[in-house]
């Protein structure tokens, strides 16, 4: 009888293992066959897009294991955008999360790059040369499970989508981390959503905001949003760049690719008064080649917030820029420079005369020494990575 029994309990064992195989199996070839029939539906360009974002996804996940202690109990994220493309704010939120990271002997955490809900999956930015690697704000939550100290810093153009595309999951997640601190990230005051998007931040935490112009980091902007602000600046200064002398310049004119109604008819102007004057639209280049473009041109005309990299990066090269005052971000210091002018009729009107007055060696090295003495006395990198420590330790320009 004891045979018997041990003999049928195994045939019994052996029964309901290959039972369970066979329904695993099954439940595999289901998988794939729903797996293949989702992809039939899919065109070919969204199918390339799908099997992309798969393969990023899983690079991710491995990056994330190799590079991350998930018993991580303090960290520091920084929300970019999922676009590779060269612009001031990937250039701007990476150098931030660059020496953030060198700075870990004041806050003590580390830090880390990713993506919301929303916008492209994105690995790296390879337009700029950086080691920086991105991940997902939902990947992010889910690996670091012991987290006690979390700090976001959120770029405000997209407070909107952070708040619409933040889930439950995510929610409850960042209820159960004992301190949370979103930093809003104020590159152009214009792009500041409206303050009941910006109060609905307070549920996930305590809010600060950082700025990048010191034209908006005033007392009256705290006392708007009604949080601390600091003053941080950006990572653009004078050491960066190879400034070149009037005779090592080409006669060449860099103009910002933002749209505007007057630009094309400002661009034909100049181009019909200089014809020998080549003007290329900044489109199509890495960081580098720009870089390297801006240091053979004259002149640069910038189309956007006036004092934005077009303007300052320029003038840094040794060229001279010229844009319309925008009392949004330029200070009072500089409505002094000539090729700052009050409107757009100003510019048009006075534009070319000041390109032909300017075109000789001497007005051109004394005009472009003010442009750069004016830029450099408020770009500075070693009081950007000031700003930064004092930021980290809590020492805010406005409590």
């Amino acid at each position: 009888m004891f045979t018997t029994k041990v003999v049928s309990s195994n045939f019994a064992k052996k029964d309901i293992l290959n039972h369970a195989s066979r329904l695993l199996f099954e439940a595999r070839i289901l998988q794939i066959h729903y797996f293949i029939n989702e992809l039939r539906h899919l065109g070919p360009r969204s199918l390339s897009n799908f099997l992309r974002d798969l393969r990023v996804n899983l690079l991710q996940d491995k990056l994330l294991k190799k590079n991350y202690n998930p018993r991580t109990k303090k960290l520091i994220m920084f929300v970019t955008p999922g676009f590779d493309i060269v612009c001031g704010g990937n250039l701007s939120i990476s150098s931030v999360y660059e020496e953030t990271m060198q700075l870990k002997h004041i806050h003590g955490a580390e830090s880390i790059l990713c993506t919301i809900h929303g916008e492209p999956v994105l690995l790296k930015y390879t337009q700029f040369e950086n080691q920086n690697y991105i991940y997902r704000f939902s990947q992010v939550l889910s690996y670091f499970k012991n987290l006690q100290h979390l700090m976001i810093h959120v770029p405000e153009y997209c407070i909107g989508d952070f708040l619409k595309n933040v889930t439950y999951g995510n929610f409850i997640k960042l209820s159960k981390i004992e301190s949370v601190q979103i930093n809003i990230m104020l590159q152009n005051i214009e792009l500041l959503p409206p303050l009941r998007y910006i109060a609905k931040l307070k549920e996930f935490g305590k809010l600060t905001c950082t700025t990048a112009h010191e034209k908006y980091s005033t007392r009256e902007t705290r006392k708007q949003l009604g949080f601390p602000l600091h003053k941080l600046s950006v990572f653009v200064s004078p050491e960066q760049y190879e400034r070149r002398a009037y005779a090592e310049k080409e006669d060449l004119m860099v103009v910002s690719p933002d749209p505007h109604a007057d630009k094309w008819s400002i661009i034909k102007l100049i181009a019909k008064q200089f014809p020998k004057l080549r003007i290329q639209i900044i489109s199509n280049l890495t960081y580098e080649e720009y870089k390297k473009l801006i240091s053979k041109a004259k002149w640069a005309l910038t189309f956007g917030e006036g004092l934005d990299n077009y303007f300052l990066e320029t003038v840094f090269s040794g060229g001279i820029s010229f844009s319309v005052y925008n009392s949004n971000f330029f200070t009072e210091d500089f409505k002094s420079l000539r090729t700052v002018y009050d409107n757009y009729d100003v510019l048009i009107k006075k534009i070319c005369s000041d390109i032909r007055n300017l075109d000789n060696e001497k007005a051109y090295a004394d005009y472009q020494e003010k442009q750069y003495a004016l830029c450099s006395k408020h770009y500075n990198y070693k009081e950007y990575i000031k700003n930064l420590e004092l930021f980290y330790k809590g020492e805010y320009t406005y409590k």
